[in-house]
């Protein structure tokens, strides 16, 4: 099949590109830095310079139609810095723009389109949620509010057709993960509060994994929650990760203190809790994560990051 992929360069993207291409497809990743063509070539890809923020810097590089559009590029959250509301707008505005191009391209072409998503749901003691739960955004994640109406439109009137997968925290060789990574080896990681919320993971590989699924599929009008099979409190996972690292234990940092630091915004995001099921996208796309619990996925994230970087980390 032919690919128009979209932040192909990213985290989820360096480990689904080189899949794509050992399966055979053929992918055309767009990409913002010209420095990264020269890479996604070498993996079998074919680079266009261009930004999906205005489709009139690579209308004319894109010189086949594609079978399918998928979506993965996001708004650049920079990790450790307070989110004001001015930027929680932009960020807002900017992924309603992401989302829109990506919309009107697959339109344009008439074919199907992939799309991100992020977990929003709140459960509480054994109940776990699917994807018939209502959506509830908070903090950070009010920036999806708008590209959930339009997800909803489009699968309603099928105008275009749309796929959407909506993930937990990923994990991976690189993103935020590295700059957790990093804190964790100076010893200044820390939990926010008890730290026995619960939130969905998933390796950066499953959710490539899972794309690649949906493309086979293509069950358009649907949407699957791609998280793996364990819940896991911040608490543990971090606790986890440090012993793997051989780091003393993460601290906390009480609730109030971190509140005032990085705004409630960052605060309600990474105080979620919900307990997922991922039941429909094992039985609909036949997809099984190769990491099913954190542990697996953590062992395998260090040991890598400690032998090389990402690929595309330039």
């Amino acid at each position: 099949m032919k690919i128009f992929l979209i932040g192909g360069t990213g985290l989820v993207g360096s480990y689904l590109l080189p899949k794509l291409v050992e399966g055979s497809h053929k992918v055309f990743v767009l990409t913002r830095d010209d420095k990264k063509i020269e890479r996604i070539e070498k993996l079998g890809g074919y680079g266009i310079q261009g930004d999906i923020r205005d489709l009139r810097s690579f209308k004319h590089e894109l010189s086949e139609k594609p079978d399918v559009i998928v979506l993965v590029a996001m708004p650049d959250i920079k990790p450790g810095q307070r989110i004001t509301k001015a930027r929680k707008e932009e960020l807002r505005a900017e992924t309603n723009i992401f989302f829109r191009n990506s919309i009107n391209l697959a339109v344009r072409f008439n074919v199907p389109v992939i799309l991100p998503g992020g977990i929003s749901y709140e459960t509480e003691n054994d109940e776990t949620a699917d994807e018939t739960w209502p959506i509830l955004r908070s903090g950070l994640t009010e920036i999806g509010t708008d590209t959930d109406q339009m997800v909803a439109e489009a699968m309603v009137t099928s105008y275009p057709k749309v796929i959407q997968l909506i993930y937990g925290k990923i994990y991976g060789n690189g993103g935020f993960f590295r700059f957790m990574y990093n804190m964790m080896e100076k010893g200044k990681s820390k939990i926010i509060g008890e730290g026995d919320n619960f939130i969905p993971n998933i390796h950066a590989g499953d959710a490539a994994s899972a794309i690649i699924k949906t493309i086979e599929k293509l069950p358009t009008g649907e949407k699957f929650i791609i998280a793996d099979d364990t819940p896991v409190t911040q608490k543990d996972f971090s606790g986890y990760m440090a012993t793997l690292m051989n780091k003393k234990q993460p601290g906390h940092v009480p609730d109030l203190i971190f509140r005032l630091a990085f705004g409630k915004d960052f605060y309600d995001v990474s105080r979620m809790n919900c307990k997922v099921s991922n039941a429909k996208a094992k039985k609909t796309l036949d997809w099984r994560p190769q990491y099913p619990s954190y542990r697996e996925g953590l062992v395998a994230t260090i040991s890598e990051m400690r032998t090389n970087k990402n690929y595309f980390d330039l």
